[in-house]
C-alpha cells in the first residue's frame, strides 16, 4: 500500500489590488504532525510520500494526487484550515476514487462527526496518530475490521462511533524522527525569529507534547487528555546532532507547550547540547513559573538565546480568571532572571479574558513596562478554540454552537463579557501603552481608542433608549 500524507493548501487572502484571492501567508511552522506519521509508516515498510500544499493551488494538488496515485490519502486538519482540509478529502476521492481518505489533527479529534459528514472521508484518526496509522494501513492491507483498531471514529449505519481508546505512553523515544525530505527548510520563517538568525537553516522540534494545566483559553490539555509525554535529553540532542549534519540546520525553535516542565530534563539536555559540541541557536517557549537562575544560566551556555512566555495579563484579577496559574511577581521574577542570564525573554498577551476592563488593561501596561520584554509582546485578542474551557462555557451560554464549524468563518472573539468593539478599545488602550509606535501608525489610518470608545457610547445610548 501507498500513503500520501498531507497538509491542505492554506487559505487565500483578499488582494484588494487584483480583486482576487491571491495573497498567501508565508511558511512559518514545518509541519512536524504528517513529517512524524510519514517516519511511523516509513518505519513499518509502508511506501509513504508527505507534502505541504501550503501554497499550492488547487490544479497543483489535483496534479499530485494523479501523479503520486496513492492507496491512502491522510489529511491533517486544523482548526484554521477545516475548510481546505474538507476540500482536499473530497479532491482525493473526486481524483482517486478507490483510495481510502483518512483525516487526523487538532480538529478532527475534537469534531469527527463533522469530518465524516463528507462522504469522501473514511476515517478519522483521533489524537497522536503515529501508532494508529500504523495499525490503520495493516488492517486496510489484510481487509482487517476497522473495530478493532483503536482511537478511531467510523461511519456506521448509527451514525458515528469511536473504537476502543488508545493507550498511550508518556516517552516518546520509541518514535522515529521527523521525516525532513519533502520540506526545503529555508521556505520557513517563524516571524518570532530576529533578523540576525533569518538566514540560517532552522526548524522547529518538539521535545514534549501536552501540557498538564487548565488555562482557561487553550485546548491543549484536552487533545492531549491531560497528558505530558517526554523524549529523553539523549533522543533530542540525537535529532539535533543529525540535523546540523544532515540539513545544515544552525537555529531550532523548541516549540513544546512547556519546554520545562521537567527542570532535571532540561539541564541534562543542556550537558548533552555541551559536551557534544553542538553549535546552534535555539529558542524555546515555557510559564514564568517552570524557571529558575540555575536553569536559565545553563541554557544560555548551551545556545538559548530567547524565551518566549505566555504572560496574557498584567492584573492578579484577570490571571485568576484564566486559571494561568502563576501570579503576576512571578512574572517579574521571570523576567528578571532571564534578563541576568543574557536571555532574551519576551511574552504573549491576550485581551479579553473573563474580567478585562480599562483598569485592568493599565495594570498589563504597568508590567510591561517594569519586565522590559526583549522584543514587542506578541498581542491578540481571546479567541474561542473548541474544547477550551471557555469554549465551554460560551456554549452553555449560547454564544456558540458546534455547529458553527460547520462553516467557513475564523474562530470568533470571546464575547461572554465583552463585543467585538470593546474588545478592539481594550487592544487600542493596550497598544498605545506598550507599543506607541504601532499604535500611531494605527492613529494614521483613522483606528484609535477614541473611535471605539464613541461607539460604545452609541451603544450605551441605544440601550438606554
Amino acid at each position: 500500500m501507498k500513503a500520501l500524507l498531507l497538509t491542505p493548501p492554506a487559505p487565500r487572502l483578499w488582494n484588494p489590488a487584483t480583486a482576487e484571492e491571491d495573497l498567501l501567508p508565508s511558511k512559518t511552522w514545518v509541519p512536524l504532525g504528517i513529517a512524524y506519521l510519514t517516519s511511523a509508516l516509513r518505519a513499518n515498510a509502508v511506501e509513504t510520500v508527505f507534502r505541504d500544499l501550503h501554497r499550492e493551488t488547487w490544479p497543483e494538488v489535483a496534479a499530485l494526487l494523479e501523479r503520486e496515485r496513492p492507496d491512502l490519502v491522510g489529511i491533517s486538519c486544523f482548526t484554521l484550515g477545516r475548510i481546505n482540509a474538507d476540500r482536499l478529502a473530497s479532491e482525493a476521492r473526486r481524483v482517486l476514487p478507490e483510495a481510502r481518505i483518512v483525516v487526523g489533527g487538532p480538529h478532527a479529534t475534537f469534531f469527527p462527526e463533522h469530518v465524516l459528514a463528507n462522504p469522501a472521508v473514511d476515517v478519522v484518526v483521533l489524537g497522536e496518530g503515529e501508532e494508529t496509522i500504523v495499525e490503520l494501513v495493516a488492517c486496510f492491507e489484510r481487509g482487517g475490521d476497522l473495530a478493532d483498531v483503536p482511537g478511531l471514529a467510523l461511519r456506521t449505519g448509527n451514525g458515528v462511533v469511536r473504537t476502543r481508546a488508545r493507550e498511550r505512553s508518556t516517552d516518546l523515544d520509541g518514535l522515529a524522527f521527523p521525516a525532513y525530505d519533502a520540506f526545503d527548510l529555508a521556505e520557513y520563517k517563524s516571524p518570532e525569529i530576529p533578523e540576525r538568525y533569518r538566514d540560517l537553516v532552522g526548524t522547529h522540534i518538539l521535545s514534549s507534547r501536552g501540557c498538564p494545566f487548565h488555562c482557561g483559553f487553550c485546548s491543549v490539555n484536552r487533545f492531549f487528555e491531560g497528558r505530558w509525554s517526554r523524549r529523553s535529553p539523549a533522543n533530542v540532542a540525537d535529532e539535533v546532532e543529525r540535523l546540523i549534519t544532515d540539513l545544515g540546520v544552525g537555529h531550532v525553535y523548541f516549540s513544546d507547550d512547556l519546554f520545562t516542565l521537567d527542570r532535571q530534563r532540561i539541564l541534562d539536555l543542556c550537558r548533552e547540547i555541551s559536551d557534544r559540541g553542538l553549535r546552534f541557536a535555539w529558542m524555546a517557549e515555557t510559564r514564568v513559573d517552570l524557571v529558575d537562575a540555575e536553569l536559565l544560566a545553563r541554557m544560555r551556555e548551551a545556545g538559548c538565546y530567547r524565551i518566549y512566555y505566555g504572560v496574557e495579563s498584567g492584573s492578579p484579577r484577570v490571571l485568576k480568571a484564566a486559571n494561568k496559574g502563576f501570579t503576576a511577581d512571578q512574572v517579574r521574577e521571570a523576567f528578571a532572571k532571564t534578563h541576568e542570564a543574557g536571555i532574551e525573554p519576551c511574552c504573549f498577551l491576550m485581551v479579553g479574558n473573563p474580567g478585562e476592563t480599562p483598569e485592568t488593561i493599565e495594570e498589563t501596561v504597568a508590567l510591561i513596562r517594569e519586565i522590559r520584554p526583549a522584543t514587542m509582546p506578541i498581542l491578540g485578542i481571546n479567541t474561542l478554540l473548541p474544547a477550551s474551557p471557555q469554549y465551554d462555557r460560551a456554549k452553555e451560554a449560547g454564544l456558540i454552537s458546534d455547529g458553527y464549524w460547520l462553516g467557513g468563518d475564523a474562530p470568533p472573539p470571546y464575547t461572554l463579557e465583552h463585543d467585538v468593539d470593546d474588545l478592539i478599545y481594550l487592544q487600542m488602550l493596550l497598544t498605545r501603552g506598550i507599543a506607541p509606535q504601532v499604535y500611531e501608525q494605527l492613529c494614521a489610518m483613522g483606528f484609535d481608542e477614541k473611535y471605539f470608545l464613541m461607539r460604545r457610547m452609541a451603544k450605551g445610548m441605544d440601550r438606554r433608549a
